[in-house]
């Protein structure tokens, strides 16, 4: 059997687990719900448990599996793979996630923000088609980017070199989840536009569906456009 890789998208409200080959087509995949509770303690360990559960059903081995990687948000030290600071995780302190997938399967772990690796894979399987610059911006529950130049990933000071969504954009907006004030994430994602709906909402004296979702804290991005 040829060896598997396997891919883990961590996101604020899902993780999207793939099974590649080593060309990196998808043989595979699925999602689970990200718990965010007690301050995301049992993120990693659902991982784990989801991807032995794969293993188990499909009759394969740890010796089966070349590597795993994993795209975060937050602030990435790819060296130590650990992550730091992804607030809509919960995780304000440093989170040693290398350990601990190395620890379950033994076998080679790498991790960089999600960003970062949407923007390889972007280049290597998409649109991107292996040209030497590429700008990849994500939008979901937040707002990332990643920037490859000359064929090479750019981290920047502190890893944060496609960090777009925490730009200011509006000095007296929205709180965001990193602890500033008008964040472009505030305005441009799935939060964001959960953020310009309870505005208008606060304007709105009429009854509607949505504003009654809306007092009752169970507004989603999805039930604005729907």
């Amino acid at each position: 059997m040829t060896k598997k890789i396997i891919g883990v998208d961590l996101g604020g409200t899902s993780v999207k687990i793939a099974i590649l080959d080593v060309l990196g087509n998808i043989e595979y995949q699925w999602s689970i719900p990200t718990d965010i509770s007690d301050n995301g303690k049992n993120i990693v360990s659902d991982i784990i448990r989801s991807i032995q559960e794969y293993l188990l059903e499909n009759s394969l081995s740890l010796g089966d599996i070349k590597g795993i990687g994993m795209g975060s948000p937050g602030k990435i030290d790819f060296e130590k793979g650990t992550v730091t600071g992804a607030y809509n995780l919960g995780w304000s302190k440093e989170q040693n996630i290398r350990e601990q997938f190395e620890e379950a399967f033994g076998r080679p772990f790498y991790i960089d923000n999600d960003a970062n690796v949407a923007a390889l894979g972007e280049r290597w399987k998409g649109t991107g088609d292996n040209a030497p610059d590429v700008i990849f911006v994500t939008l979901g529950t937040g707002v990332g980017g990643g920037i490859i130049a000359q064929g090479q990933l750019l981290h920047g000071v502190n890893g944060s070199a496609g960090e777009i969504g925490h730009m200011v954009v509006d000095e007296d907006g929205f709180s965001c989840t990193c602890g500033n004030i008008g964040c472009l994430e505030t305005v441009a994602s799935a939060t964001g536009i959960v953020n310009i709906a309870k505005s208008f909402a606060s304007q709105f004296d009429e009854t509607s569906e949505l504003r009654r979702l809306i007092l009752e804290h169970q507004v989603t991005a999805k039930d604005v456009f729907d």
